[in-house]
């Protein structure tokens, strides 16, 4: 009998989500509205089943209904109240102009989302064993968060035609969003009132962030105490092996975030003025180019990004310096702030304050990040000044190659038209997105730490030297498989995802490629694709942001199972190669 009402429940919460769904869905079929009333059915079958169970099964039934009246009396309301929506009680108030029937509709709608939070209750005792696991909770919050902004989006005070988005145009947006891809297939600045604009910064920041990180700073910040799976997964997040220190970890990346944000959008907001005057509107769209910027986003209130400011110095560099810092990690910002004020508090006091200098990680990181902004920008500048860039005066093509070479590795936004772009271009576009920024910030990719690993092996391994090496430190076999996996998956992802599209897209090879990688890399750009995509196109570059933003590590660890360790010895195998 336990097991049924467990399989009550789940069904049930599955049920509510679908419905609420549907409950939004604009232009649909008669099949669909069917199902969703059939749907609606099953729902208060279900409830009532419980109910029914609940007593039938209780040792002592008039204790079990005195402990539970309140439940069973929400229950017994709901029913009631679905009945009358249901009903021929319901057609006849639809005189009035439909402001009963759109009360009724709305209560329905308020009695269906306690429910699902009631559900989601005593499910959690049911998803207990799944969810302590931190790389699945990871998983299943991103999911969450993204389900939720799908069903915001679809709601008509969202878009500007008053009827919302639809269910898949709604999970795109709502995914591109929560993954800080910046992939559209809406325009974000024409189609979404402010309060859909409204919403999808918020998707955008709490995707930069990762809703764990603010639900458990949140936690702190009202002094409440957590329990040790919950430090153990958080640790996990912010790869911290210290336990004693996360919450300084915690305060420091969010005091970092918003500090960075609000002095870009201070910056931008000056840069602004010219056009915009001192507005709420202006504030508005420095605060959303702000945020999306420096969580390597790429979603703009411009419709043509920032292609109408590339010859603004201060727009394109502030939006540039955002998307640098956002992808350089907040281990690196911490490490190198703290670094600055020991130096600058020597030089003022004249003291010696503890030596705190550069980690391995953070030279690294700062080294190939000017390495890759440098040499994108001269090749990006060698292959495009004749083509898309031949008219713009040398100032604005030195200005426009430095800001591609930056966005092109995971920010999205674009500063020249991305429509006629020479195939050279295109690939080169490709590798760099594929690299991504640095692990730990909030761009995508398979990341310079990786890359810099696989190098430093395969250095060693022509050497002929036993192990990996960066300068006189070396590299750890663990290291360098974790960076080969990652290569690998970001490959296989890629690939896979380019030959789907390839299946139902009518688009050249390389745009699919190049599509394709721009998902997975969670960078935005486009070639010009994505607002043709089918439905199943969609779905494809969906699955690529998901898995991009989440990275692969995170996603095998959730599939993974733990087995207790055996150290077996084989014996070794010869196996020819070359």
């Amino acid at each position: 009998m336990k097991k049924l009402f467990r399989v009550i429940v789940i069904v049930t919460l599955l049920f509510s989500i679908v419905s609420l769904f549907l409950e939004q869905a604009k232009d649909v079929g008669p099949g669909v509205r069917t199902a969703g009333n059939v749907i609606d059915y099953l729902i208060v079958s279900l409830v009532f089943l419980e109910a029914f169970v609940g007593v039938v099964t209780a040792r002592y039934r008039f204790l079990y209904i005195k402990e539970h009246k309140f439940s069973l009396l929400f229950i017994a309301a709901f029913i009631v109240l679905f009945i009358i929506v249901k009903s021929n009680v319901f057609s006849q108030f639809t005189d009035t102009g439909g402001s009963i029937s759109l009360l009724l509709i709305l209560l329905r709608n308020a009695f269906l989302v306690m429910k699902i939070f009631g559900r989601f209750q005593k499910f959690s005792k049911f998803m207990e064993n799944f969810t302590i696991h931190p790389a699945q909770s990871i998983l299943l919050s991103f999911l969450f968060v993204i389900l939720i902004g799908t069903l915001v989006l679809m709601m008509g005070f969202t878009t500007v035609d008053g009827k919302g988005l639809s269910f898949i145009n709604g999970l795109f947006t709502s995914t591109s969003a929560v993954c800080v891809t910046g992939l559209i297939v809406v325009d974000t600045a024409t189609q979404f009132t402010v309060w859909g604009q409204l919403v999808i910064l918020i998707l955008i920041q709490i995707g930069g962030l990762g809703i764990m990180i603010l639900s458990f700073f949140a936690v702190f910040a009202l002094r409440r105490t957590i329990s040790l799976e919950d430090k153990l997964m958080l640790s996990y997040m912010l790869s911290e092996d210290d336990m004693s220190g996360l919450t300084k970890s915690l305060r420091n990346i969010i005091l970092i975030t918003f500090s960075i944000e609000l002095a870009g959008a201070a910056v931008l907001f000056a840069g602004f003025l010219p056009k915009f005057g001192f507005s709420l509107h202006n504030a508005f769209l420095s605060v959303f180019h702000s945020v999306s910027a420096f969580c390597n986003a790429g979603f703009s209130l411009f419709s043509d990004s920032l292609e109408s400011w590339r010859g603004d110095p201060v727009i394109i560099v502030t939006v540039a310096v955002l998307i640098i810092l956002g992808g350089l990690s907040f281990a690196v910002i911490t490490n190198v702030s703290a670094a600055l004020v020991r130096r600058i508090r020597r030089r003022m006091t004249g003291s010696s304050p503890p030596k705190i200098g550069l980690t391995l990680n953070t030279k690294i990181i700062l080294k190939y990040t000017l390495l890759l902004i440098v040499s994108g920008m001269v090749v990006f500048y060698f292959l495009e000044h004749a083509n898309v860039m031949k008219k713009h005066d040398l100032g604005d093509q030195y200005l426009s190659a430095f800001f591609q070479s930056v966005t092109l590795r995971t920010a999205g936004f674009n500063s020249v038209p991305f429509g006629a772009f020479l195939p050279g271009t295109y690939l080169f576009m490709i590798v760099f997105m594929f690299i991504g920024a640095a692990s730990g910030g909030t761009a995508g990719g398979i990341k310079i730490n990786a890359v810099v690993v696989i190098g430093s092996y395969l250095r060693s391994f022509i050497k002929g030297e036993k192990q990996a090496r960066l300068g006189n430190y070396s590299v750890s076999p663990d290291r360098v498989g974790r960076s080969f996996i990652i290569l690998l998956f970001g490959l296989f992802s890629v690939i896979i995802g380019t030959f789907l599209l390839s299946l139902t897209e009518r688009a050249s090879f390389l745009s699919l490629f190049f599509e394709a990688t721009s998902a997975f890399g969670t960078v935005g750009l486009s070639a010009g694709v994505t607002a043709t995509l089918s439905v199943f196109g969609k779905m494809v570059i969906i699955g690529l942001m998901y898995l991009g933003r989440l990275g692969p590590l995170t996603i095998l660890s959730a599939a993974s199972r733990k087995k207790p360790k055996v150290n077996i010895e084989y014996p070794m195998g010869d196996v020819s190669i070359g």
